[in-house]
């Protein structure tokens, strides 16, 4: 699977690839920002091969169900009945419901008719999931992947990983210096301990629901330990690790990393402020999309300056 990069612009303090799409599988996923995202979104309207599907598109507010879906079949010259769409849309039951009195989630599921029967090959998906339960996710999960049998691409922009783990394809994370790709495992339910794995020490694992998200140290902004759990957090989201701080700062501190506070280590690279509070509290800066703040410990300070030459 490659992303293919035509491009570059630079945008505020940012640099964001707006990129052609040559997908090798049917979805793939990019996590990022709200910020990045609309970026993202409007570098892909000017493409005129992709559609682009937000939870803002509307609808025809007096058609029943079962008209709205006679409609689009109509219009898109669509090879299954009407019936056959109604039911694998799951709206047998609302078929002679007016759209202006279904409840959000439905029309927001309705909203999926058009990008399933119009012809691209290219479809773009901004937060699908968002708002809608389980359920509905599942179903509108199950439609994307027919896509996949009549050789569509579909990618999926979301600034919820949970949402995209749900997917599974290739995860990429979009942030200041480019895209990433996102290293996720399946968690065997018999598996031995996250300990016991055999993993590349360039490797930092932390968990989110059943799936193990591999990050690359660089990745990461900073770690905290907050009653005995440990979390690493990455462009603003926490995950949690199994590993102790000592072990990371064992594992990290020649990728430079510092364990500024007895609750914290950080990546002195995202490091861009220094700021005294009183005399003897202190906290670090680290530079990012929305900044982040972790503690420095005043018998950290001339360590510190030493480690940066300052």
């Amino acid at each position: 699977m490659q992303l293919k990069i035509d491009e570059v612009i630079e945008l505020g303090e940012s640099l964001l690839p707006p990129f052609l799409l040559d997908f090798q599988q049917a979805i793939t996923n990019i996590y990022t920002d709200v910020t990045k995202l609309n970026l993202l979104k409007d570098q892909l309207q000017k493409k005129r091969e992709i559609y682009i599907h937000t939870q803002q598109l509307g609808h025809y507010e007096k058609l029943t169900v079962a008209e709205t879906f006679r409609f689009y079949n109509d219009l898109y010259n669509g090879k299954q009945s009407t019936e056959q769409l109604i039911k694998e849309f799951d709206f047998e039951q609302q078929r002679k419901t007016r759209v202006s009195e279904l409840s959000t989630n439905e029309r927001q599921v309705l909203s999926f008719i058009q990008p399933y029967l119009e012809e691209k090959k290219h479809y773009v998906f901004i937060e699908p999931f968002q708002n809608l339960q389980s359920n509905e996710r599942k179903l509108l999960l199950h439609l994307m992947l027919q896509f996949k049998q009549v050789h569509k691409n579909v990618l999926i922009l979301s600034n919820n990983l949970e949402h995209l783990l749900m997917v599974g394809g290739d995860i990429f994370r979009l942030d200041t210096d480019g895209l990433h790709t996102l290293d996720v495992k399946d968690e065997q339910p018999d598996s031995a301990p996250i300990e016991t794995i055999q993993i590349k020490i360039e490797k930092i694992p932390t968990k989110a629901n059943d799936k193990i998200i591999l990050f690359n140290p660089p990745e990461i902004d900073y770690i905290e330990s907050v009653e005995g759990e440990v979390y690493i957090y990455v462009a603003g989201e926490g995950y949690s690790c199994a590993w102790t701080l000592n072990e990371l700062e064992k594992r990290l501190t020649h990728f430079g990393f510092f364990r500024c506070h007895r609750s914290y280590i950080v990546n002195l690279q995202k490091v861009s402020e220094i700021i005294s509070w009183t005399r003897n509290s202190y906290s670090l800066v680290l530079q990012g999309t929305a900044k982040s703040e972790v503690r420095l410990s005043r018998n950290k300070l001339a360590e510190l300056k030493e480690l940066v030459g300052i």
